[in-house]
């Protein structure tokens, strides 16, 4: 009896401890396959693998098309000469891509496999990632290179726990420590993840903002700076705004001209047609509701010539055009003022209507 109750006490001990080692999630190694395309071409970085990858439409699973350049030497077993069926990797912290197809003269085609490595689940989940580790996710930071040493490093810049994203956008635009620190340098000290990522889409670094300070135009906003940037406001554009008479403009309307896109031509063409010492603000508001000199020469041409700008201004916004004047003119009324068609316009009197009333009598 007792021999039975010490066996039954070992079982339910046994029992007792393999709980919690039945109840930890087991870490599967997730895959992704599709095929891809490459092609070795030569680029102002150097030579590079140009790869396309396609995933195969899965249920319960997101698609993707992704594209673009890597480094050969990040290929384990690549042979842009293998003129044959061939292997090669990409090998992660995050898992492993295995490409399988055809290799000849620089280009190949075939299909890719990517699994999960379970260490690396493990890894970042120390760190602090959980819900985040998707397949999808794992395959892009592999994709990019986004390792646990470097989400170290980021935290090493001052970000505690970036968002699996912003890693990745960080390693595709190369937001590093000495990027960083270069902005740093010149006293942009606490910029955002977005800020930083911002800066690097539009391609600025330290000798765009050290080129921009020689311009004159010191202590701006990062915002400010990356505007420049995407409306193209360089030494060449204030130089030329510059020979058009512009000497003194602010930063804010050097912007707004190349918005409106308000260039030499332009310029001379309202010259042309007697408007030359107009304030900026009044030429913005000409080069917005189109008029240029194509239209002041119509107008002119039409008795319109001796107009100030509002009123040319107020004409437009009601589409009196000489289209319109014409149009009136053959309807028989040759002698009207801008103000008497602007009030036919508001009233909504054309040429169609004039007919109306005149076949209804």
């Amino acid at each position: 009896m007792r021999k039975t109750i010490l066996i039954a006490a070992f079982v339910l001990i046994a029992y007792v401890v393999s709980i919690p080692l039945r109840a930890l999630p087991a870490i599967a190694q997730e895959q992704i396959t599709g095929d891809w395309s490459a092609k070795v071409r030569d680029t102002e970085k150097g030579r590079k693998l140009w790869l396309e990858m396609r995933s195969n439409r899965e249920e319960g699973r997101g698609w993707f098309n992704t594209s673009s350049d890597y480094n050969l030497e990040d290929f384990a077993g690549f042979n842009p000469n293998a003129n044959s069926n061939t292997q090669f990797a990409l090998n992660r912290e995050a898992g492993n891509i295995v490409f399988t197809g055809l290799v000849s003269e620089g280009k190949g085609v075939g299909d890719f496999r990517f699994t999960s490595n379970p260490a690396f689940v493990t890894a970042m989940r120390n760190l602090g990632y959980n819900d985040e580790l998707k397949t999808e996710k794992l395959f892009s930071m592999a994709l990019h290179d986004v390792s646990t040493r470097f989400v170290q490093e980021t935290k090493a810049m001052g970000f505690e726990k970036l968002p699996i994203d912003k890693l990745i956008s960080f390693r595709i635009f190369k937001v590093d420590q000495e990027f960083i620190r270069s902005m740093q340098s010149l006293g942009y000290k606490d910029l955002s993840a977005d800020k930083l990522v911002a800066l690097r889409v539009h391609k600025i670094d330290e000798k765009f903002i050290k080129d921009v300070e020689a311009m004159g135009y010191k202590n701006l906003s990062i915002d400010k700076i990356i505007s420049m940037k995407i409306h193209k406001v360089d030494r060449d554009f204030i130089s030329k705004a510059k020979a058009m008479g512009f000497n003194d403009l602010s930063l804010d309307q050097l912007m707004t001209m190349r918005i409106h896109k308000i260039d030499e031509d332009f310029i001379k063409g309202v010259q042309a047609m007697g408007f030359s010492n107009m304030p900026f603000e009044k030429l913005v508001t000409f080069k917005i509701h189109k008029i240029n000199g194509d239209f002041l020469k119509e107008m002119r041409d039409l008795g319109f010539g001796d107009l100030s700008p509002d009123k040319l201004v107020t004409m437009r916004i009601h589409r009196v055009d000489a289209k319109f004047v014409k149009e009136m003119k053959d309807a028989g009324y040759s002698n009207l003022t801008a103000d008497e068609l602007v009030r036919l316009r508001i009233h909504g009197v054309d040429g169609n209507y004039i007919k109306k009333m005149k076949g209804a009598q």
